[in-house]
């Protein structure tokens, strides 16, 4: 009677020189070594060459069935061996459940080794040393990416615990009115100091979240402590700002986010119209998903930017089907003023296109006088960046925005949907 080991997979006793599969032969089985040494070997310019010797516990002829390629080597059993059978349902069942991060990375793997092995396949006349620099190669590179795996799952575990252990904190940028220095309203921007890590920069943390669904709950969490901190400035200031908030295609496709959104601003009795979401140009590939996503934004009142435009491939026909309340210049292209003139020209074009669409335009990363002065000429009503202001927590906010307020009065009709 079979283990229970054997009982959901098929197994294959071998005797020692009997072929399991041919090079070339299409993948129809991945095996794991139960008893036995199975040799891995291929033919080069007429000889056979070993490339692996593989004992119990070891895993073959998986490659094939992941990426449905011909089989690139052959096996055979070298001692008699007892093998577990892997069909190409049971793998690629435990694929799709994979965490996104292992799948991401097994498809890297899978790709370096086989773009690997045909380079060495298809150069050198010492194919034998070639084969070793592959099999150290083959074991360097994949024991960093192991490295790397690990280190991914134990960032994503620990981001599941940073909200309820609040290690995560919002700071914000002042978004001016280039035409009179006013405060317009501000972009709220996560950031994460982690009792194990210390400080996380952004760019390390946030596509991790964006890559699987903890995206949301730290989403939910950015919107509603910016937006408590709206209802905070109105009361401590007297002033109906606007927040700006980046928003992840993720929270595009959840259907719970308009309606969750709104419920937050009347609990908080802040308008619609205070609130800004930032999605990024590759967003608008979803087509019609995001088309209906935006006309449902402003349908509740929601303005909303495209960040970072100029830096994707949106056509003007999203541009104008959108709809869109805003885009913000890249600050690559602002902090190439006076350096590049590509970047001066694409700065006035977009400036020209957002004033043809009657849309607001905002600069990011304005950093000099220069900059400050070159986007005025050029038309642009909106900016932020260092010259203004580096992003700033909350209480330096409410004194940056008192001290603004008690050098220049702001006029009483604030542009709260620029």
């Amino acid at each position: 009677m079979a283990s229970p080991l054997y009982e959901h997979h098929q197994i294959q006793w071998l005797r020692a020189g009997e072929e399991i599969f041919k090079e070339g032969d299409k993948g129809k089985f991945a095996y794991i070594i139960e008893e036995g040494e199975i040799e891995i070997w291929t033919i080069i310019r007429g000889e056979r060459f070993t490339l692996n010797v593989l004992g119990a516990g070891s895993l073959f002829g998986e490659l094939a069935l992941i990426d449905q390629q011909p089989r690139s080597a052959s096996a055979t059993a070298k001692i008699d061996s007892l093998l577990i059978l892997v069909t190409h349902e049971q793998l690629h069942r435990r694929i799709h459940e994979a965490d996104p991060i292992l799948k991401l990375l097994l498809w890297i793997i899978v790709g370096n080794f086989r773009s690997e092995t045909n380079h060495f396949r298809a150069a050198s006349n010492n194919f034998s040393a070639s084969i070793r620099s592959l099999d150290q190669l083959d074991k360097t590179q994949l024991s960093q990416k192991i490295s790397d795996t690990f280190k991914l799952i134990r960032m994503k575990d620990e981001l599941k615990d940073a909200i309820a252990e609040k290690e995560f904190n919002l700071v914000y940028q002042p978004i001016i009115n280039l035409e009179n220095n006013q405060i317009e309203g501000f972009e709220a921007l996560i950031r994460w100091q982690s009792s194990r890590r210390g400080y996380v920069y952004p760019d390390a943390f946030i596509p991790l979240a964006e890559s699987t669904s903890l995206i949301i709950p730290i989403g939910q969490w950015v919107i509603k402590q910016g937006i408590e901190d709206l209802k905070k400035i109105r009361e401590i200031s007297g002033q109906h700002l606007f927040m700006s908030f980046n928003i992840a295609g993720c929270q595009i496709e959840d259907p719970s986010f308009i309606p969750w959104l709104l419920a937050t601003i009347q609990e908080a009795e802040v308008q619609p119209s205070q609130i800004k979401l930032e999605i990024l140009e590759r967003t608008l590939f979803n087509g019609e998903h995001t088309l209906a996503w935006v006309r449902d934004c402003h349908a509740e009142g929601f303005l909303v930017v495209l960040d970072d435009f100029g830096t994707g491939y949106s056509s003007l026909q999203y541009l104008h089907e959108c709809s869109l309340d805003g885009v913000k210049i890249d600050k690559s292209f602002v902090q190439g003023i006076g350096i590049n003139p590509n970047s001066h020209s694409i700065c006035q074009a977009i400036i020209n296109l957002s004033e043809a669409l009657k849309i607001a335009v905002i600069a990011e990363g304005i950093e000099t006088a220069n900059h400050l002065q070159t986007l005025k000429t050029m038309g642009c009503r909106f900016g932020q960046g260092y010259l203004f202001s580096r992003p700033i927590p909350f209480e330096n906010a409410i004194a940056f925005l008192n001290e603004q307020l008690a050098s220049s009065p702001p006029s009483r009709d604030r542009q709260t949907n620029s």
